[in-house]
């Protein structure tokens, strides 16, 4: 239902962007102006009330996730026991709820050695940053990261909180979006550290 409520408003909008161009153009033929010129000025006024943020958060997104954005492995498991030896056999995996660090900071216990941390951060156009971490707590050793954007944008099933939430063209989802990868990998490598065994072939 609100798929359609959606798919109409933007039907919708877009037969009026059409309709306000050929307008556009009418009054400058009658006034002897560009057609052309004056159709495209007069669509531009009604698209960028609405859609003024779309392109640029569509380019931001993917400017940050080029250059910021990515998988980084810092230690493999395989490195880890060997600096650890006999440590592997007495970790238990844990399910534990996560803790608020701080309000932009979740901690989640992965077992007795390493906790999966989840900061989240806001750029321009609420572009939202989420850094993803595997820290070894005994002795605070980064051992992977990876850091992905997306278009923080609100729903009726999370709650709306201003306008923008509205547009729902421009919930732009991970840094996969944009072409990279590194999420799957990420969550490949909490998985080992958290239950230590490969995954089964």
């Amino acid at each position: 239902m609100i798929g359609t409520l959606y798919l109409g408003f933007l039907v919708g909008y877009i037969v009026l962007i059409v309709l306000a161009a050929r307008f556009g153009a009418h009054l400058a033929r009658v006034s002897g102006h560009s057609p052309k010129l004056w159709g495209f000025i007069a669509g531009l006024l009604v698209y960028l009330p609405v859609f003024w943020d779309f392109i640029p958060t569509v380019a931001l997104q993917c400017y940050y996730c080029a250059t910021q954005g990515g998988f980084t492995q810092y230690k493999t498991l395989d490195k880890w026991k060997r600096e650890n030896p006999g440590v592997s056999e007495t970790l238990v995996p844990s399910q534990s709820a996560a803790t608020l660090l701080k309000p932009n900071i979740r901690r989640y216990m992965l077992n007795q050695r390493f906790v999966w941390d989840v900061t989240t951060s806001y750029r321009l156009l609420h572009i939202r940053e989420r850094e993803d971490r595997i820290i070894d707590i005994k002795t605070g050793e980064l051992i992977a990261k990876y850091v992905n954007f997306d278009a923080d944008v609100g729903s009726v099933e999370t709650g709306i909180r201003d306008f923008r939430d509205y547009k729902f063209w421009l919930n732009i989802g991970s840094c996969g979006s944009c072409g990279f990868r590194g999420e799957r990998v990420f969550y490949q490598q909490k998985y080992l550290f958290q239950y230590q065994k490969e995954f089964e072939k």
